[in-house]
């Protein structure tokens, strides 16, 4: 009779939502491997928005998280004026905050220490895995790490691998969406002082500017983050540059008020996989879908994704059908591809050009008149 795989599961990827479900799947006792190509955690802000069922499926895995409340965003005119005022759709977990804008590097060594406390989890960084095979009776995951190449075997494989997934061309799924793709500058700012903080606005911002739509972030002191979207033409390493980035922020913020962290230049998509399993291999988080940022969505939706996949791994390593594991697709993908429709038809009234801003503009405007309108507007269930 051949030996039992040593690991039960086996996560490639640790980002967040790797590490989220190796805690979720070391408390229920389940032998797992993580493999992780970076050696330690990006050190710099990614996500910035965790919702009340993001935060609970943190808390069940052992991460309780700090950061600055948020109840929805505010949509302003190119004057800043009030257009709308967005809420969250869905009422948050009992005990948990409607939603927390948060530093992801802070969250993602809390996750690092809560795993090194379970003693069925092994981490191994620096490991790059190049190919995951599903051999029938388990998985095969092979690669290079610090000592050489590796080979282990596992009962299941889970790709939280990112928008580049390994794991989903081993699936054979591919990303389907609207064609809704934009390519943006982020910008990270740390504040030089606290005056420089009280003059700037407390709400998340939608910047809905035909010359040039925007975010702006509230991070907790000393943090703020900008959004600028770019042109079709612009030149994305350009717009990168410190003279570039200090002109896009200088009608938001005094530029000498700030230090910058980080400018980095993201393309944003619609992409849902068009399946999340094959066999032995599941996938989570980015590898199964990326949705554009306007919501704060993209890292809660991974963090659903572990929720709803950790007790299914569980009962298949104990004897049930390997079948048991299409109830995750089954309940997570129809969230998933509404939250990004959500998404996209907020990003798509965001950026109208012209001439539709200024009939946006004029409607939404008017609307503000009248007192039944106004109500609705201030409290949009996004």
């Amino acid at each position: 009779m051949p030996l039992p795989p040593p690991y039960d599961v086996a996560i490639v990827g640790l980002g967040p939502v790797g590490a989220a479900l190796a805690a979720h799947l070391g408390q229920r006792g389940l032998r797992v491997l993580a493999l992780e190509r970076e050696a330690a955690p990006h050190s710099l802000p990614r996500a910035a928005h965790l919702d009340g069922h993001a935060l609970r499926a943190l808390a069940e895995a052992g991460v309780e998280v700090e950061g600055r409340p948020l109840d929805g965003f505010d949509l302003v005119d190119r004057y800043g004026r009030l257009l709308l005022r967005g809420r969250p759709r869905e009422a948050p977990p009992t005990g948990f905050p409607s939603g927390l804008l948060v530093h992801q590097p802070t969250v993602e060594r809390a996750l690092r220490r809560r795993l090194a406390t379970l003693p069925d989890v092994e981490v191994r960084l620096g490991h790059a895995v190049e190919r995951v095979e599903d051999v029938g009776d388990g998985v095969v995951v092979s690669g290079i790490g610090p000592g050489g190449p590796f080979r282990v075997r596992a009962a299941l494989a889970v790709g939280c691998d990112g928008a580049r997934s390994l794991v989903r061309e081993a699936v054979g799924a591919d990303l389907r969406g609207s064609g809704f793709d934009q390519s943006w500058l982020v910008v990270d700012v740390l504040l030089r002082d606290a005056e420089a903080g009280r003059a700037l606005p407390g709400r998340l911002l939608q910047v809905a500017d035909p010359a040039g739509p925007a975010t702006y972030v509230p991070f907790a002191d000393p943090r703020r983050r900008w959004e600028f979207m770019l042109s079709a033409a612009a030149d994305a390493e350009g717009a990168r540059q410190p003279e570039a980035v200090r002109a896009r922020l200088a009608p938001y913020v005094d530029p000498e008020a700030i230090a910058i962290e980080r400018a980095a230049v993201y393309t944003f998509h619609d992409l849902v996989a068009s399946r999340w399993r094959r066999g032995r291999l599941v996938l989570a988080g980015d590898a199964a879908h990326q949705m554009p940022p306007f919501l704060g969505q993209g890292l809660g939706a991974g963090l659903r994704d572990v929720r709803a996949l950790a007790p299914l791994l569980a009962e298949v390593t104990r004897g049930a059908p390997l079948d048991r594991l299409d109830a995750y697709e089954a309940e997570r993908q129809p969230h998933v591809e509404a939250t990004v429709r959500q998404a996209v038809r907020l990003g798509r009234l965001v950026t109208l050009p012209e001439p539709w801003a200024t009939a946006r503009d004029h409607v939404l405007r008017t609307a503000h008149r009248v007192g039944p309108l106004r109500r609705r507007l201030l409290d949009v269930r996004g």
